[in-house]
């Protein structure tokens, strides 16, 4: 046998090897989600080597889903009850917050590697994704192939501030004297103890993002005011003024020693926590992560969403996040590509 010859065999062993299974935290509420998603790969993994199952991991279902959870299960058989709330009060896009009761998606992400680590014991990865995201199966398992790490962590990787209200105003303004010169933001700003004029502003901007620009006079002090406890609350939470190194909730993929160690401690893991920004804490202290960066058009929001993260969809996307059904109507089955 050639030495290319070899090497193709060599390969060919090695997809047919890999095992991944694919986890959705979903709400009962979200059939039509997950519909969507049974469909999409169902095509993807045709022809693919290696295995690949997609679970959806459900909190118990209330009265009032009852009948159609018992209904859906009985058909497909795809869906897994770990408990927890199913879903969170309403909070704005790429907001990090705590509740003063485990978050509903954390909960589900750290219970469900539970149940994976002791009911899918052989899996080599998890791929953790959003109910409202398309993924190319053959491109992510492409990617798989490459790392051979049972402590890979893959994603869009983060590292941002929890508590801001500290920023240097010359980390905003260039030249930052065109800030420090401006007599009414520093009359406004001097208002607010314990921040600096850069806090102030990244509160400002957090205000218009997040709230809409129309603040009255009156209004917008409330709103910085709130925007500061939040932060402050969050911070307390996790005993930290910025988070560890973490991937935005899309999607990310673990490998089986990182499920395992989650499956261990799923009760002693923090879960009050928005999920993506509490994960970063969750790997910080394993050694030996071996963290694989997605952010260079892999995984990335569907450009209609025009967000931070919208990206067109090319033939480098892997998973393409805030997908909604007239977005999903751009999936070719055929090769397993959104077009967007």
């Amino acid at each position: 046998m050639s030495a290319m010859a070899w090497r193709a065999a060599a390969l060919l062993s090695s997809v047919e090897a890999l095992r991944l299974g694919i986890m959705v935290t979903s709400r009962w509420s979200a059939f039509e989600r997950r519909q969507l998603l049974r469909h999409a790969v169902a095509k993807c993994k045709e022809g693919l080597q290696g295995e690949i199952e997609l679970l959806f991991f459900m909190a118990n279902p209330s009265e009032e889903h009852e009948a159609a959870a018992w209904q859906e299960e009985s058909q497909y058989g795809d869906l897994v009850e770990v408990g927890g709330p199913d879903s969170d009060p309403p909070v704005m896009r790429d907001v990090t917050y705590v509740l003063d009761r485990p978050c509903a998606r954390t909960y589900r992400l750290l219970h469900g590697s539970k149940w994976l680590a002791e009911h899918r014991p052989n899996h080599d990865y998890v791929m953790y994704l959003d109910d409202d995201s398309f993924l190319n199966l053959p491109r992510l398992m492409a990617h798989l192939e490459r790392q051979n790490s049972d402590s890979l962590a893959m994603g869009f990787v983060m590292e941002t501030e929890l508590d801001w209200s500290q920023t240097h105003v010359c980390e905003l303004c260039n030249p930052c004297e065109m800030c420090r010169k401006e007599e009414s933001l520093k009359a406004f700003c001097a208002q607010f103890q314990n921040v600096s004029m850069g806090g102030c502003m990244m509160a400002i901007e957090n205000c218009e993002i997040f709230d809409g620009a129309n603040h009255t006079s009156s209004e917008l002090p409330q709103c910085i005011n709130q925007k500061l406890q939040e932060i402050r609350k969050v911070s307390r939470y996790f005993g930290a003024k910025a988070a560890p190194r973490w991937f935005l909730g899309m999607g990310w993929v673990f490998g089986r020693r990182i499920v395992r160690f989650l499956g261990r401690n799923a009760h002693r893991l923090k879960s009050k926590g928005a999920a993506d920004v509490s994960l970063g804490f969750w790997l910080a202290p394993l050694e030996g992560v071996r963290f694989v960066s997605m952010n260079e058009g892999f995984f990335h929001d569907h450009p209609d969403a025009r967000s931070t993260f919208s990206k067109a969809c090319t033939d480098r996307s892997v998973l393409v996040h805030r997908m909604n059904t007239s977005r999903w109507s751009g999936f070719q089955p055929e090769t397993c590509e959104m077009v967007c």
